[in-house]
């Protein structure tokens, strides 16, 4: 999950929020910078409806356009990313000052656990030099059940899971 961040950082955020806004032409209002204050002091993921109701539960006026069009600028500056994590609506984390890491979802009840790995930015890397493209980032997602939803699942179910191992021949590049 995004960390806590303290003042300075996400001053140094608004600096860079707002040096992205002037290089473009765009002006950093008073409703801007406090999306950026909200979005950098969330915790968890978060959808835009979230970020929109605890700002207008902490007495910040905003439209919800404007969450909406601050949040597309955040993603498209490095501040915040944008993570799919189902078929339903698009959440988001603060990623400025933040280490990488990837997730984990479970199909069965939704649990999201993170996790970084330097094994996934190395074959990210070495995948990308093979190509002679050069990698900024990436997204690496696996899909599943978590402990808890494997232990609740029938027992033919369990053990299938358990005990399927995938056969040399139907790896991929085997």
């Amino acid at each position: 999950m995004p960390q806590a961040v303290g003042k300075e950082l996400i001053e140094t955020a608004e600096n860079v929020f707002r040096e992205y806004c002037r290089d473009r032409g765009l002006k950093y209002t008073a409703e801007r910078r406090d999306i950026v204050r909200a979005a950098m002091q969330m915790e968890e993921h978060f959808e835009a409806e979230q970020l929109l109701l605890i700002m207008r539960q902490t007495a910040n006026r905003v439209g919800k356009a404007t969450v909406y069009r601050t949040l597309k600028l955040l993603v498209e500056c490095g501040i915040v990313k944008e993570v799919h994590f189902s078929n339903k609506q698009v959440h988001y984390e603060h990623t400025y000052g933040q280490d990488p890491h990837d997730h984990m979802v479970c199909r069965r009840c939704g649990r999201i656990i993170e996790f970084s790995a330097a094994d996934v930015v190395k074959l990210r890397n070495l995948i990308a030099a093979d190509h002679r493209f050069h990698a900024l980032s990436h997204r690496f997602q696996i899909l599943g059940l978590c402990e808890t939803c494997v232990k609740t699942c029938p027992v033919g179910v369990r053990a299938r899971l358990i005990t399927r191992k995938t056969p040399a021949s139907t790896r991929r590049g085997k």
